[in-house]
């Protein structure tokens, strides 16, 4: 179960903040160096480094010590202030953390061991570091490697649109954080850690506090050589913070998106030593070693298609290639779906002067969530919502980009949330299960946009204040959806789920907050208001 053959030793630092914080160094056996330095810093204390990658074991996202070792790096894993053995007090993702990264980083290179080429490693909370630490431009930091991390901790998974998470932010902040310090003996109140819960729910706009944990207001201050690996069985919690890390910073950078479906996947895929081997190991040799083995000669961006099982590649995100589709919601039924509605998305822009679709809410038989269960126990996960499903497609389409969706709607109520679902559902008879391949959320309270950040096909929403609907007016909201990569082969179909509630079976961990929601939503689907969902489409050889 431990991946690593020889013991480590303790370093510290005192930092700038008068907080004494630890690491754990590990180094290869047999020489006394000095070595190249990967360096990990999260609040999952280093002292459970022995855990298995396993799903059960979330928060162990270090990755192959050994195979690092084997290779000549000396590995560092920290403890970020106020967790494990480090002192102070917890502020995770604040600046303040990513500033004592920093001086861990500079404290390392300045060791005997090390040659002061120091580049960062891990997934997840690890790579929030990353992207943290390198927005304070430590001088003998490298490269960084940023595997599966958000950057706007706002926007990717605090509040999404504007509506607070629940589920992930209970798990990950009791799961993996708080219970673990307290089965180490290091109780709940150390460091302040049990203030954070309070902390989040207590900014629900995107204010200073908000702005303090989010590198990404300063990722164009990075200029070191970036690695933006994102995945898609993580979407609704890290990955639009690997495309825009990707997209925002100057220095030399390459964009991977890779396959892994699940949250549990995107974890053994970053324990898999033939991935580190292809991908990450030539990275740090480069950048560490100076090895001259090719690795800025691949593509700037490479990712998988979901549907087709294969990667392409492409001179930038969005693929330069692409085009704009746009699918209109109708009220016509598809017949492909039992839902509350069972709408059509179509080509063709609508032409009736009144055309809409109005539900209401809690509704009797959501069960987990939206999803409910059949006699047998079966459930189902759209019977419940509505939906807008397109025709088979006469020819294979592969929708490689950004997407957005233009939702004209009006409430009863002085607010509304807006979950979206974008599936791929196959055209074999309906045989298998739909892919999720993207989604989005949007409280329409929160529609302002920034103009800056904002392009045509990509929301940026504000969050910087509440504008209360006037009932019965109609408004018209842009949902910015996730990044998405995917093939619909002729016959397959695509899939819109709209609601305000998720389930709980297929959206966890990464569920929300449901608070007082009763009342009736209307999205309007006419000529004036032509509801759509606007897709980027590579052409097919």
């Amino acid at each position: 179960m431990v991946d690593v053959n020889v013991a480590p030793f303790e370093t510290e630092v005192r930092t700038r903040a008068g907080d004494l914080v630890r690491a754990d160094v590990y180094l290869p056996a047999g020489s006394d160096g000095p070595f190249p330095v990967v360096l990990g810093a999260s609040p999952y204390q280093k002292a459970l480094r022995h855990l298995p990658p396993h799903p059960v074991f979330p928060f162990i996202e270090y990755g192959p010590i050994q195979l690092y070792l084997d290779n000549g790096y000396a590995y560092v894993a920290m403890d970020v202030p106020g967790t494990g053995r480090s002192e102070g007090t917890w502020d995770p993702v604040s600046r303040g953390e990513g500033e004592a990264i920093h001086d861990m980083i500079e404290h390392v290179a300045a060791e005997p061991w090390s040659t002061g080429a120091i580049g960062m490693i891990g997934m997840s909370h690890y790579c929030w570091s990353q992207w943290n630490a390198a927005r304070t431009r430590p001088p003998h930091l490298r490269t960084i490697v940023a595997y599966d991390g958000a950057t706007d901790m706002y926007r990717d998974w605090m509040y999404h649109g504007g509506i607070p998470i629940q589920g992930f932010l209970s798990t990950w902040l009791f799961g993996s954080v708080l219970v673990q310090h307290e089965i180490e003996g290091i109780g709940f109140h150390v460091g302040g850690k049990q203030d954070f819960v309070y902390d989040v729910l207590s900014h629900p706009l995107d204010d200073e506090w908000q702005r303090r944990r989010s590198p990404f207001w300063e990722l164009p201050q990075i200029d070191i050589p970036v690695f933006s690996i994102g995945v898609w069985g993580k979407a609704a919690l890290h990955l639009r913070g690997n495309f825009y890390g990707f997209e925002r910073v100057r220095g030399p950078k390459k964009l991977l998106v890779a396959h892994p479906g699940s949250f549990a996947a995107a974890q053994m895929y970053y324990f898999d030593e033939d991935f580190h081997r292809t991908e990450l190991l030539p990275w740090y040799d480069h950048h560490l070693k100076g090895t001259d083995n090719g690795v800025m000669d691949k593509p700037d961006v490479r990712f998988y298609v979901n549907g087709e099982g294969a990667y392409h590649s492409a001179a930038s995100w969005p693929p330069p290639d692409v085009r704009t589709s746009t699918f209109y919601l109708a009220g016509e039924h598809s017949g492909a779906v039992t839902s509350l509605n069972d709408g059509t998305l179509t080509e063709t822009k609508p032409v009736a002067d009144e055309a809409s679709t109005s539900w209401s809410y809690p509704d009797p038989g959501w069960m987990a969530g939206v999803t409910v269960f059949d006699e047998h126990g079966v459930p189902d996960h759209v019977a419940r919502v509505n939906t807008f499903t397109t025709a088979p497609m006469d020819k294979d389409r592969e929708f490689s980009g950004h997407a957005t969706l233009t939702l004209h709607a009006s409430s009863d109520q002085t607010d509304m949330d807006v979950i979206v679902k974008l599936s791929l559902v196959s055209g074999d008879s309906g045989a298998g299960l739909p892919i999720k391949v993207s989604q989005g959320w949007l409280r329409a309270s929160h529609r302002a946009e920034d103009p800056q950040l904002t392009s045509d096909m990509r929301p940026f929403h504000l969050h910087n204040g509440e504008d209360p609907l006037e009932p019965g007016k109609v408004y018209e909201l842009h949902i910015e959806l996730l990044p998405l990569s995917f093939l619909a082969r002729a016959g397959d179909r695509i899939r819109l789920e709209i609601t305000n509630h998720d389930s709980l079976i297929t959206d966890a961990p990464m569920t929300h907050f449901y608070g007082q929601k009763a009342g009736t939503d209307t999205y309007h689907h006419d000529r004036l208001r032509p509801s759509a969902l606007h897709l980027h489409e590579r052409p097919r050889p």
